[in-house]
């Protein structure tokens, strides 16, 4: 039969006297107080886990009343009918509490990494700069739903309004994903309306682009004086001289690396990482390309993976607000984006099909758009050189298409 302990009170932990040595006055259910010859008292749990006996603390008396001391019992005795260990659950506890927002986001990146394109990792990882440069090192537990929005009403006031969208949205999903790995009780930011805080976001989903033979050519004239009309890095210039040839989206080519082009063959292989449709991109390099890539081989292969290596740091590539900014500068601002050199070559590659003769699906192939047809998609991922010859042909009557129109009088 178990030996009943009498419970115990604040009037005898109070008058509990020091000895020689440690001693314990007990309250029951593994619950102890211990008194040291300093005078020093505190409550200690004994348990057996793994059927070995283990101590954990409760706190210091009277900092820690008899009455939280018993709590903690309680907590710690429901932990263990549940097979958990009370000691590694406190350690987990206070790793939690002290977790920032920047230790989770880190953690969230590097799980995405493994399903998300480095393209699509790099630009997130630049919109949460947002708020991580000004709350990264406050723990998460303490960050309010006033500081998420100042952070987001900053961004608007700079005019970055698609930009604060995508950070609540990303931020949502960090949030999420901390309350599912149990370092946050409350997703705060599933309380935050949208509607209240965020400016509408006006970004129109056909992207101004210059489509007529004059402007085009005026668009190439300046694009070849970009040099001389503005104060550009020469990653900068040399990408402007390089997109009217291989019109991909921006990412791609603000992150093209030298490992993935061959001059010699004419080819740069964009791997599925890094496409948005999560498929092998063979890309047909015109003639005109590699030599424009031949031209900035010597300035960026030997520092950097990045043939357009940022002029900040070798290791990334030039940003998309440099693109978008240049442009604007250049006077093209809701006349043309950089995503604008795709619906180019899409309108004049079709418009002028009879002097090329390629059919629209190697028009489309070149821009890697998906195939609507289920079957002709299915048949499309045998090769990745589906249509490579075709698409080389036409992208080089492109390029020549281009440099006729440049020197057309």
């Amino acid at each position: 039969m178990a030996k009943l302990v009498k419970p115990l009170s604040d009037i005898e932990i109070k008058k509990a006297e020091t000895k020689d040595k440690d001693y314990k006055l007990s309250d029951g259910q593994g619950l102890c107080l211990i008194v040291k010859p300093n005078g020093t008292k505190y409550f200690r749990f004994d348990f057996i886990y793994g059927s070995k006996r283990k101590s954990t603390s409760f706190g210091v008396y009277p900092i820690v009343t008899l009455k939280e001391a018993r709590e903690k019992r309680e907590e710690a005795r429901q932990l263990l009918a549940n097979n958990i260990n009370p000691i590694s659950a406190k350690r987990i506890k206070k790793a939690s509490e002290s977790l920032t927002l920047q230790n989770v986001v880190d953690e969230w990146i590097e799980l995405r990494k493994k399903s998300s394109s480095e393209a699509t990792i790099i630009q997130n990882t630049r919109i949460l700069k947002n708020i991580t440069n000004w709350l990264g090192s406050v723990a998460i537990k303490d960050i309010k739903r006033v500081n998420i929005i100042t952070a987001l009403e900053k961004m608007q006031n700079k005019g970055i309004i698609e930009s604060a969208h995508r950070l609540l949205s990303i931020i949502n999903k960090i949030y999420m994903y901390a309350v599912t790995k149990e370092y946050i009780e409350h997703n705060i930011i599933a309380d935050i309306d949208k509607n209240a805080v965020l400016v509408p976001n006006k970004k129109d989903t056909h992207l101004p682009a210059l489509t007529e033979s004059k402007d085009i050519k005026q668009l190439l004239i300046d694009i070849n004086l970009i040099g001389e009309k503005l104060r550009c890095e020469i990653s900068t210039i040399f990408i402007f001289k390089l997109i009217p040839y291989v019109f991909v989206r921006s990412d791609n080519i603000r992150l093209m690396c030298w490992e993935n082009i061959d001059l010699e063959k004419g080819i740069w292989t964009i791997p599925k990482e890094k496409m948005k449709m999560k498929v092998d991109f063979v890309c047909p390099l015109p003639t005109q390309a590699i030599y424009i890539l031949k031209q900035i081989e010597p300035f960026s292969r030997h520092k950097s993976k990045f043939v357009f290596p940022s002029p900040y740091k070798n290791d990334r590539g030039v940003s998309g607000a440099t693109l978008s900014n240049t442009l604007n500068k250049l006077g093209y601002q809701d006349k043309h984006t950089f995503h604008g050199f795709r619906s180019m070559f899409s309108t004049i590659a079709h418009e002028l099909y009879k002097e090329h003769g390629f059919h629209s699906d190697i028009i489309e192939s070149c821009l890697s758009h998906k195939e609507r047809n289920q079957t002709k998609a299915a048949y499309n991922r045998e090769s990745k050189y589906k249509y490579f010859e075709e698409k080389k042909e036409l992208v080089q009557w492109y390029a020549d298409w281009l440099d006729k129109l440049k020197m057309s009088v």
